[in-house]
């Protein structure tokens, strides 16, 4: 019974993973969807090793990044940039990404799209709790996924 119902499950999952991409080969999809989950998850990773070095091999060069804060937005344009600043912003003593749900869609074979949420805790002595969601555009060159564009949503802080 619980082997027909695991059977089942994984049955509707890669159905769901599969849909959406009418022209995309199915093995194909699933290595790309895994990819493009092991771009965010690398980020929070390094993110919280203070490895800013390593966003060079997650986002494009001409990487377009929003930060959204309520009606704050803050923008910056290249990976180059993006490392800079978050590196004059120093290392925080508490560090902690968790990488929630992600949902990918495919528009075509180089170019996707994806939701991704995230739960972040930062500070030293005061740590704020964030809940962040990334609207991300990924792009497949020469052959691997980067992520080309963000809006990186902070839906709340405290």
């Amino acid at each position: 019974m619980k082997r027909a119902l695991f059977l089942s499950v994984s049955f509707v999952f890669f159905v769901f993973l599969l849909a959406g991409c009418g022209n995309c080969n199915s093995n194909q999809k699933i290595k790309d969807t895994l990819e493009i989950r092991a771009l965010v998850d690398r980020y929070a990773v390094e993110s919280d090793r203070y490895n800013q070095e390593a966003y060079r091999e997650i986002f494009a060069e001409d990487l377009n990044l929003r930060i959204i804060f309520g009606e704050n937005v803050s923008e910056i344009h290249g990976v180059e940039e993006m490392v800079k600043i978050y590196k004059a912003a120093g290392a925080a003593p508490v560090s902690f990404h968790q990488v929630g749900q992600q949902l990918v869609e495919f528009i075509d074979a180089t170019h996707a799209k994806g939701t991704t949420y995230l739960t972040a805790l930062l500070g030293n002595e005061q740590v704020a709790q964030m809940f962040i969601r990334y609207e991300d555009q990924f792009e497949k060159i020469d052959g691997r996924w980067w992520i080309t564009d963000r809006d990186q949503i902070i839906v709340h802080s405290k």
